[in-house]
C-alpha cells in the first residue's frame, strides 16, 4: 500500500505539474510579448486565443493599452514632425531677409549691424529649435547634467552680449 500511495503521489504531482505549466503558459506567452514590445516597439500585441477568461481578458486588456500608447506615440512624432516645418519656415525667412540687406551694396551702416544682429539670433533660435525637437524626438531622458553659475552668464551676456559656451 506504501508502495501505490508513493506511485499515486508521483503520478499526481506530474499531473498537476503539467495542468500547470499548461494553466500558466499564457502568462508567459504575455511577459514574452510585454518583454519584446519594451524592447522593440509598440505595434506587436498578444492576441491571445481561448477561452473567454481572466487571463485573456489581461492579455485583451494589455492589448488595448499597446494600441493607445502606439497611437499616443504616433501623435508625438507627427507633432514635432509638423512641429519642426512651423518653427523652421519662419527662421528661414527672418534670415533671407537679414542675409538679402546684408548684401545690399547700398544699405546703410546701421543696417549691417541690425542684420548682423538679427542672423547671430536667428542662430540662436535655430540651435535651440534644433535641440528642443532632438529632445522631443528622442526616446531617452537627458542623462547629463551639469551646473551652471547664473551669475557668470548674466555677468558675460551684460558685458559681452554673446552666451556663455555650452549653456
Amino acid at each position: 500500500s506504501l508502495v501505490c500511495l508513493g506511485a499515486i503521489g508521483i503520478v499526481a504531482g506530474g499531473l498537476g505539474w503539467l495542468l500547470a505549466g499548461r494553466a500558466l503558459h499564457p502568462l508567459q506567452q504575455i511577459t514574452a510579448t510585454a518583454r519584446r514590445v519594451a524592447d522593440r516597439s509598440l505595434h506587436e500585441r498578444i492576441a491571445l486565443t481561448g477561452p473567454d477568461d481572466e487571463i485573456k481578458d489581461l492579455a485583451d486588456t494589455f492589448d488595448a493599452m499597446l494600441e493607445r500608447l502606439d497611437r499616443a506615440f504616433d501623435g508625438q512624432r507627427r507633432f514635432v514632425a509638423n512641429a519642426s516645418h512651423e518653427l523652421r519656415k519662419p527662421l528661414t525667412i527672418n534670415r533671407t531677409l537679414s542675409e538679402a540687406a546684408l548684401d545690399d551694396p547700398d544699405a546703410p551702416e546701421s543696417t549691417r549691424r541690425l542684420g548682423a544682429t538679427l542672423l547671430e539670433v536667428n542662430n540662436r533660435h535655430e540651435r535651440l529649435i534644433d535641440g528642443l525637437l532632438v529632445l522631443a524626438s528622442s526616446e531617452q531622458r537627458l542623462i547629463e547634467r551639469s551646473r551652471v553659475d547664473l551669475a557668470e552668464v548674466v555677468r558675460r551676456r551684460a558685458t559681452t552680449g554673446r552666451p556663455v559656451l555650452g549653456v
